[in-house]
């Protein structure tokens, strides 16, 4: 991680508009992308956890999530082990929540409905 010094920063970002507006927007996701994080840490239990993820990673389809990473990874990501991510994901296939085909799945409805 690189620490610039302030003001070069807001120099660079007044001598062109462009390329703050990219930063900015970079900023914005990352700020998202946190919040969605600790949203879904403030969750107690595990089989909402990953519905919220999942939720919070649908496309634009509301339903269908296509995994960036690998299943270990978002379940750091989660706080959970990779363990109970796959009974999870297995226990909301079984109930018919969720449908899965490799790093692809279909949020088909809630877990309590």
């Amino acid at each position: 991680m690189c620490i610039y010094p302030k003001a070069a920063v807001l120099n660079a970002l007044r001598a062109d508009p462009a390329n703050a507006m990219s930063f900015l927007s970079l900023v914005a996701h990352q700020v998202i992308e946190l919040r969605h994080r600790l949203e879904i840490m403030k969750v107690r239990s595990a089989k909402e956890r990953v519905m919220l993820y999942l939720d919070l990673n649908a496309g634009p389809d509301g339903r269908t999530v296509d995994l960036r990473s690998q299943l270990q990874d978002i379940a750091s990501e989660l706080g959970l082990t990779r363990e109970v991510l796959y009974r999870t994901l297995a226990s909301l296939e079984q109930a018919g929540a969720i449908e899965r085909a490799g790093a692809r799945i279909l949020v088909k409805k809630s877990p309590g409905s």
